[in-house]
């Protein structure tokens, strides 16, 4: 099979799961097709991955997906992003449409309520096209199914390669959190929380971003470590004795997921997704987070149920599942576009 994976956010945790989904489907062929984000390269591309970089603007890329769709004739087009799935109505009829929005955009929180409405009624009006979304979460799995109930929805876990927990942690108490430094990951909550903790506690963000942002972060004490590797993070996550989450808004964070899978607990934010995914999450407000993390430090109790909930959600995101589920929505996928009504016996033209 050949799968065609689009996005315009090719970069951190979007990047990630591509090319999890390439290493799960490895007998398979993978091309992607991508706008890169500068700096924020996260994915590790397996061999069976051909990657094919476009650097114009976002109108003439989206015009290109149409083009490159023609041109490889794919078993699958898989698009990854809400900007990306604008090519959703552009696309020619020749393959089937998977579509994983990895966060809907309406779900954003920066930005005017107005603004959110539209881009909902945009993710409705899309989502009418005969298409398979694959969730990463089933917080977007229930909103999948709220814009279009006639959609196929198929939830498919985000998840890492098995790993070793590490038995190796900071000498001194330590918490990290990773990500690009921006809105969505909230390090103005971050910076808060480490502020208000009152156990002795190293913080550190792992990722960069908003200069502005970043400055705040320092200026709480927090070490920022700008953009490293793949493996460099995991040693950080694996060192450190706890996983704190403040995205504001979520999919389903491969970050997250790669500290519970290094056996490094998780206290999370109370937002759906993350809710949604079993880990332990607190209210958003910084005091009360760092409430339970001071209790993680000083409380064993509080310490073994925050563990418990990080193993429960390692143990769900296993890559066998997923890999089962991901093969059985594209199977899907492929049956309701070979049986859709109107279509010939012989494969649409790539002209059309």
């Amino acid at each position: 099979m050949k799968i065609l994976h689009v996005t315009e956010a090719m970069g951190g945790g979007v990047q990630n799961a591509i090319s999890k989904y390439a290493q799960m489907l490895y007998s398979d062929q993978h091309v992607v097709f991508g706008r890169p984000r500068s700096g924020e390269s996260a994915g590790e591309f397996s061999a069976n991955t051909r990657v094919v970089e476009y650097s114009g603007p976002l109108v003439k890329y989206l015009l290109e997906i149409r083009q490159m769709i023609k041109r490889e004739r794919p078993d699958i087009v898989h698009v990854h992003s809400s900007l990306a799935g604008l090519a959703r109505v552009l696309a020619p009829s020749t393959s089937p449409i998977v579509y994983s929005p990895h966060c809907y955009a309406f779900e954003r929180r920066d930005k005017p309520q107005a603004w959110l409405t539209a881009l909902r009624l945009a993710e409705r009006a899309l989502a009418m096209r005969r298409q398979t979304l694959v969730a990463v979460s089933p917080h977007e799995a229930v909103l999948g199914s709220q814009l279009n109930s006639r959609m196929s929805v198929h939830y498919v876990p985000n998840t890492v390669p098995d790993h070793q927990p590490s038995s190796d942690r900071d000498q001194q108490a330590s918490v990290t959190m990773v990500g690009r430094i921006g809105w969505q990951k909230d390090p103005e909550l971050f910076a808060q929380v480490a502020e208000l903790v009152t156990t002795k506690i190293d913080f550190t963000w792992v990722g960069d971003g908003d200069p502005a942002m970043k400055d705040r972060l320092l200026k709480a004490g927090v070490r920022v470590s700008g953009w490293i590797s793949p493996e460099q993070v995991r040693r950080m996550v694996a060192a450190s004795h706890l996983y704190v989450h403040t995205g504001a808004w979520e999919a389903a964070p491969i970050s997250a997921i790669e500290a519970a899978a290094l056996g490094t607990p998780v206290i999370a934010r109370a937002i759906p997704a993350m809710s949604s995914l079993g880990y332990y999450t607190v209210n958003g407000s910084a005091q009360e987070i760092a409430e339970s993390v001071d209790r993680f430090f000083t409380n064993a109790n509080h310490r073994k149920f925050v563990l418990d909930k990080t193993e429960a959600v390692a143990q769900q995101h296993t890559v066998h599942e997923a890999r089962r589920l991901l093969r059985e929505a594209y199977d899907e996928a492929i049956t309701t576009h070979l049986h859709r009504p109107g279509r010939r016996v012989e494969r649409d033209s790539i002209e059309n």
